[in-house]
């Protein structure tokens, strides 16, 4: 069974910007624990103290103080990155085993694509692209080689500096953030600098204003930091 430390850790580490407070010491424990003691409560199943949350709360800091230099990192370029929204996407898989004549269809739409990705596994092949592309693509691939086709999405493409490549944590960063506002993640990939996040079309405003939300609060942290 789980103890308070452990949930409490687990909860903490969940939350970027959360994390980030702890591990700089800029929180005020007594009224974090108060605010966390109904979700720890329900995850334990019995009633925990504001006091024992707190507890845990301050040796948790201590381990995740450890890690300022990688969050600092993260938040850095987080700070640094712009966002660009495409929408009206439709996202095709098809089988791996039809990649031949798929890529051949492919290089005659793509001249003429508003917004196109590729990513292959092993046994599919996700296509994110424009939606007129999207319908003249499906006209032309065999329906039994189709697996799923989802209309109404939107792409978030978030460009960073060329330092993301090298820092771990920046796409967790920003799937958590996504996740802790309810935001479904439909597809992701890389692209060198760019994250390209594949949402509802419903969910793209919200998405939006979250990232911003995050990016600008990145900026203030890091303010915060320097001085």
């Amino acid at each position: 069974m789980s103890s308070i430390s452990q949930v409490v850790t687990e909860v903490v580490a969940g939350d970027p910007i959360l994390r980030q407070c702890v591990a700089r010491g800029i929180v005020n424990y007594r009224k974090l624990a108060k605010l966390l003691q109904p979700m720890i409560s329900q995850v334990l199943g019995k009633d925990v103290s504001v006091d024992a949350i707190k507890v845990a709360l301050l040796r948790s800091s201590s381990k995740i103080g450890e890690e300022k230099g990688v969050r600092r990192e993260v938040l850095d370029i987080i700070a640094k990155s712009s966002v660009e929204l495409r929408t009206d996407i439709t996202i095709i898989v098809v089988r791996s085993s039809t990649t031949n004549y798929i890529t051949q269809l492919l290089t005659k739409v793509v001249q003429r694509a508003r917004f196109v990705a590729v990513m292959q596994s092993v046994i599919a092949t996700t296509i994110v692209i424009d939606r007129d592309a999207a319908e003249e693509l499906l006209k032309n691939i065999r329906r039994e080689d189709i697996i799923d086709v989802q209309r109404d999405q939107a792409a978030i493409v978030i460009v960073s500096p060329e330092e993301i490549m090298k820092i771990p944590g920046v796409l967790a960063y920003i799937a958590n953030v996504l996740a802790q506002n309810n935001i479904n993640i439909v597809h992701v990939e890389s692209c060198y600098t760019d994250t390209i996040i594949i949402v509802s079309k419903s969910d793209l405003e919200k998405a939006f204003n979250v990232i911003m939300k995050h990016i600008e609060g990145a900026k203030k942290m890091l303010s915060l930091l320097r001085s």
